[in-house]
C-alpha cells in the first residue's frame, strides 16, 4: 500500500471513531434525560464498534488481496 492510500484510510478512520464518539455522546445525553433506567445507547455502542474495527482492519490492509509491504 502506498504511503498516501495508508494515510487516506488512517484519516478516515480517524474520522469515523471521532463521529461515533461524538454521536455517542449526544445519545448518552439524550438517555440521561429520557429514560435513566434503561441505558439503550449501549446497544447503539454494541452496534457500531464492529464496524469501526472491519473500517480499522481494512484500513491497515488486512482485506487487500495484495498485501505487500515495502
Amino acid at each position: 500500500m502506498l504511503p498516501e492510500e495508508r494515510m487516506r484510510r488512517s484519516r478516515s478512520v480517524r474520522l469515523h471513531v471521532i463521529v461515533a464518539l461524538l454521536i455517542l455522546l449526544v445519545l448518552i445525553a439524550v438517555n440521561a434525560f429520557t429514560t435513566r433506567s434503561n441505558p439503550w445507547w449501549l446497544w447503539v455502542l454494541m452496534a457500531w464498534m464492529p464496524l469501526v474495527a472491519g473500517h480499522t482492519a481494512w484500513a491497515m490492509g488486512l482485506f487487500d488481496k495484495t498485501n505487500k509491504e515495502p
